[in-house]
């Protein structure tokens, strides 16, 4: 069973890709929360383990809403992330 930690990750992860990258409001509105989630991050949740490649996730949200081919790429590392924590 994923731990607390990981399954709040896991939960704040599912939330940020359901948020919409449309409109500058939009990235706007996604960088406050990957900015909070990332204090979060750094302030309760030191210890967790996650890929490397979530950070990348948490800062490049204008790449993504630009490049479809990269967005896929991203979006996939952050689900199987999410998969292995709800399956563990």
């Amino acid at each position: 069973m994923a731990d607390e930690n990981a399954r709040f990750l896991a939960d704040e992860l599912e939330r940020l890709l359901s948020l919409p990258l449309n409109t500058k409001a939009d990235l706007k509105a996604w960088y406050v929360q990957a900015d909070k989630l990332q204090h979060v991050l750094g302030e309760k949740y030191r210890s967790l383990d996650f890929p490397h490649e979530i950070w990348h996730y948490l800062a490049d949200a204008d790449i993504r809403a630009r490049d479809a081919s990269y967005r896929r790429s991203q979006e996939t590392i952050v689900r199987d992330y999410i998969n292995d924590v709800r399956s563990s």
